[in-house]
């Protein structure tokens, strides 16, 4: 499993959301978001910015770049 899938199934896990009920509010399939969690599809980086607002982590976090979920600890170069 990708560290993108995994951190969006906890994620998705700590805050009771279900697949259908995720793939609902972000308007795409259930198994799109199985196939995301199981690392066997990429999502779009618009849909990256959505969950993780959704969530309210940061994409670094996400994406695995970083063990910190804050999004409000971003550096700007």
């Amino acid at each position: 499993m990708s560290p993108f899938g995994q951190r969006l199934r906890n994620l998705r896990n700590r805050q009771n959301v279900t697949q259908k009920d995720l793939a609902k509010k972000f308007k795409i399939s259930e198994s799109a978001i199985g196939m995301y969690e199981r690392g066997e599809r990429e999502p779009s980086f618009e849909l990256v910015r959505s969950l993780a607002d959704f969530f309210d982590v940061s994409t670094d976090y996400l994406l695995g770049r970083t063990d910190d979920p804050s999004p409000n600890n971003s550096s700007k170069v």
